[in-house]
């Protein structure tokens, strides 16, 4: 019985033995392929930022065409805000001014216009009394 424990024990320790020299050198290897993978995106990196992709040429185009168009825009605004504030004050310069125009007009009228209202009542009552 106590070979049987003994060659169990060697076969246990030997086991183990392997095991862990596995997981030593076989995870240096799992690093080594990690390393050579960040080692080859880095590789392709460093070539696409000397040469951009068309497909970031074409982006860029793109978005600066965007930023032209947005700038437009804006111009735009900017001129049609202008372009109204200039109406408001025409606007306002002109309701200012008739205001003093109209109430020498209507004092005209008043005069004026009291002598044809009279007429015209005086005719009209004239024409339902025959």
């Amino acid at each position: 019985m106590s070979i049987r424990f003994l060659v169990k024990l060697i076969g246990i320790t030997g086991m183990v033995i392997l095991v862990s020299a596995c997981t030593i050198f076989g995870g240096d290897s799992d690093n080594k392929k990690d390393d050579a993978k960040k080692d080859q995106s880095k590789s392709k990196t460093q070539s696409t930022k000397g040469k951009e992709s068309i497909i970031d040429q074409e982006l860029k185009k793109q978005y600066e065409m965007y930023n032209e168009i947005i700038q437009y825009k804006i111009d735009q605004d900017k001129k049609l805000i202008k372009q109204s504030e200039e109406r408001y004050k025409k606007l306002k310069e002109e309701s200012e001014k008739p205001s003093d125009s109209k109430e020498s007009e209507d004092k005209s009228k008043k005069d004026s216009g009291g002598s044809e209202a009279g007429n015209s009542k005086s005719e009209g009552g004239g024409g339902q009394s025959k």
